[in-house]
């Protein structure tokens, strides 16, 4: 026969809640019938169990696994609607793109660009005897800045009293999220996948080695190395090049692909070849990485496929920037009842998020509808504002979500390049300024670069604009207005741009589709 303290011992091992009934009952069977004493004291174990469970469970109106750029949004835009919602977050709020990317990378961007500034003094008339940087204190202020930018996220979290919860959420069972190393259970009525996306590493030989670094990596180094071998001349492989180069890092970037930033007309992608050669960054395009080896001096060795002959590239080090892909197997999907798009890199949404699961949303990177921060954050929007029952007029168009690429000079994309309009057979005009042309940019010397509107030629709509040059990221903005609310090239150039101001090369390049720009004759 079992002792009464063996009973005891078993509730604190938390068994299993209906097993302890079933046991309790057959012990009473056997003993206890007749002992009232004992039936209460079962009674207050249970209840005292039941109690405990119940405090460890949270119930939200909406769960929202991922607090990144995505996530954290969604979480606060719920709480506008006066949803209760519960954010779930293995690592820190603001995701990869506040703690390992847009954020970090655009602080180096910045002291790259005041570094530039001071190499070229002599330009502007200023002469610099000397000057030195300190990598410690760059890198110091850089994690400052993030930590300050968290900061903010978590306050906004608390000021919309949204209850955040750290660790790594599992799907117990339908309706119920238990969260890795606690006892914390959340009970949801809707759910929000925001899990982001990881680094890709390329099926290359050697890629694997333990120091071959990532974007993570090249935000941490303590030295800047003599040289170094970036692999992958997308978005992420581009600003690195640059940021290191001004470093005083001798760069070379391999691209399998037939252009650096292929994403982009080929006039954007050679101002940007041009202005990297000029820094010194070599570029290979068109070239396939083979294989990475170390050699005896400890440098690696890429070996390269180009123009159908094998070359080889020694640096002190080798960098991966071959893009990101989504974290699916972050959580559970098929317990959930959620499939993936038809390519299998992504979770299948509709245009209000939701997934094949009508109670499951997925935004940002996971989606891999579009991998930018941005687009996270309005997807969370429109899942949020669905969730509180408000129907979403829109599709998600990933052609309207604007593209910042902090290389030196910047490029601001959005909408249709002529390369994807062709691919449609979309018949389409262009207006083109350079901003050698502009005087705001030529007196701040920085008129390298143009603008360049593309317009449906049927309907005269701006369809897509690209900026390449000084303050392009910002002027971003004024194209992207006129390209999501289908501004025809008519109504655009009623607009008056200020003089003197970079901005007015955007009505000149408006003018220019007509073949009428004032201050530019082709």
């Amino acid at each position: 026969m079992i002792k009464e303290n063996t009973l005891i011992v078993k509730v604190s091992k938390k068994c299993d809640v209906d097993c302890y009934v079933a046991f309790v009952f057959k012990e009473r069977e056997e003993k206890y019938m007749s002992t009232g004493t004992a039936v209460e004291r079962d009674k207050n174990i249970l209840a005292e169990s039941e109690r405990t469970e119940n405090q460890n469970i949270i119930d939200a109106e909406v769960a929202i696994i991922g607090g990144g750029p995505g996530g954290y949004v969604a979480a606060i835009r719920c709480a506008q609607h006066g949803l209760k919602t519960v954010l779930i977050e293995y690592d820190r709020l603001g995701g990869t793109c506040l703690n390992r990317g847009c954020i970090p990378t655009k602080t180096l961007v910045s002291v790259t660009n005041f570094i530039s500034n001071l190499k070229n003094a002599e330009k502007y008339g200023v002469s610099i005897p000397s000057w030195e940087y300190s990598l410690e204190k760059i890198r110091n202020k850089k994690n400052e800045i993030v930590d300050s930018l968290v900061q903010g996220i978590e306050f906004l979290m608390k000021k919309h009293k949204i209850e955040v919860i750290k660790g790594k959420a599992v799907i117990e069972k339908e309706g119920i999220l238990a969260v890795e190393g606690t006892e914390r259970k959340v009970r949801f009525g809707k759910l929000i996948i925001a899990t982001g996306s990881k680094a890709q590493k390329p099926p290359i030989p050697g890629a694997d080695l333990p120091d071959i670094l990532t974007s993570d990596e090249l935000l941490e180094l303590t030295d800047i190395p003599e040289s170094l071998t970036i692999i992958g001349g997308g978005v992420i492989g581009m600003e690195f090049a640059f940021i290191y180069s001004a470093f005083g890092c001798k760069v070379h970037v391999v691209e399998f692909l037939p252009q650096i930033l292929n994403m982009l007309d080929t006039d954007a992608a050679s101002a940007i070849k041009r202005a990297a050669r000029q820094k010194g960054i070599e570029i290979y395009e068109a070239s396939r990485a083979l294989s990475i080896e170390s050699a005896p001096d400890g440098k690696k060795v890429v070996n390269i496929e180009r123009k159908g002959k094998t070359e080889s590239i020694t640096t002190e080090k080798v960098a991966i920037a071959a893009g990101r892909k989504a974290n699916l197997d972050s959580i559970d999907l098929d317990k959930l009842g959620v499939q993936l798009n038809d390519r299998k890199n992504g979770i299948k949404v509709n245009q209000n998020m939701q997934t094949s699961n009508p109670s499951v949303y997925a935004i940002g990177d996971v989606t891999n509808l579009s991998m930018l921060a941005h687009a996270a954050s309005r997807q969370g929007i429109i899942a949020a504002d669905h969730i509180a029952g408000i129907e979403n007029k829109e599709c998600f168009d990933p052609h309207l979500i604007p593209s910042a690429i902090f290389t030196s000079p910047e490029i601001g994309h959005i909408g249709y390049t002529v390369k994807e309009a062709k691919e449609e057979n979309r018949e389409v005009i262009t207006g083109k300024f350079p901003l050698g042309a502009n005087s705001k940019a030529v007196a701040m010397q920085e008129a390298d670069g143009f603008v360049k509107i593309v317009a449906d030629k049927e309907t005269r709509k701006i369809i897509g604009a690209t900026v390449v040059g000084a303050e392009a990221t910002e002027l971003l903005s004024l194209v992207t207005n006129l390209v999501t609310a289908q501004v025809s090239l008519d109504e655009a150039d009623k607009v008056i741009y200020a003089h003197p101001t970079v901005s007015e090369a955007i009505s000149e390049a408006i003018l220019d589709a007509d073949g009428k720009a004032i201050h530019f004759g082709k």
